[in-house]
């Protein structure tokens, strides 16, 4: 009886060890995949808080991008004059990254646009490029029906956007976002109210204006 409780007992132990040991094995092979999340406007690597954390937590490697003018990037969106310069800290972000490594890469909205762009700039370091509810053009904004598609038709809410005009009133606009009495009614409509309150206190904070 002593033996056959020992057994048992053997192999139970073994059985949890053999648990343990493929979920560490797991979480090694997650660690492997890296992701990089692109947000999209009017937002900032802030957007992903949620999402990194459960995804840190089950062993992936996650890099959040803040772009020029977003999140907690200093610079001030109207003194950015082309999407070269907005898409920068993601560009830079890629060319920091080893030649044999690879990512893959998310991108949201507007950040859909960055995707494309470092997609073709880098392509030996992407090894998937998601768009989530994202802007789908071949390679930025090409002609004014491209300006239709990848604006999202806000016309039934009014004048939602407040514009900056970095290169003079008669001049397109260069900046964005969606003006505040509207951001809960578009774009945070699914976020109960703490996040809601957050996203607030975050806006005001860095006063973050997106370029479109």
């Amino acid at each position: 009886m002593r033996e056959v409780g020992s057994s048992a007992g053997a192999g139970s132990g073994f059985s949890s060890s053999s648990s343990s040991s493929t979920d560490g094995d797991a979480t090694c092979a997650n660690r492997a995949v890296h992701f990089v999340l692109v947000h999209g406007i009017g937002g900032g690597s802030w957007c992903w808080y949620k999402v990194r954390c459960l995804m840190e937590n089950s062993g992936y490697t996650v890099s959040c991008i803040d772009l020029k003018a977003s999140g907690i990037d200093p610079a001030d969106a109207n003194s950015i004059l082309s999407f070269q310069d907005y898409n920068k800290p993601l560009i830079d972000f890629f060319s920091s990254l080893p030649d044999h490594q690879q990512v893959i890469l998310v991108g949201h909205s507007a950040g859909g646009l960055s995707v494309t762009h470092v997609t073709h700039k880098f392509p030996n370091k992407i090894r998937l490029a998601v768009y989530l509810a994202a802007t789908m053009l071949k390679l930025g904004f090409c002609t004014d029906q491209d300006l239709q598609d990848g604006e999202p038709d806000l016309s039934s809410f009014g004048d939602v956007y407040q514009l900056g005009f970095g290169m003079g009133d008669e001049q397109p606009p260069t900046s964005a976002y969606v003006k505040k009495e509207f951001q809960r009614k578009i774009i945070y409509q699914l976020s109960p109210p703490e996040v809601r309150k957050l996203i607030h206190c975050v806006i005001c904070a860095f006063d973050n204006i997106i370029l479109l």
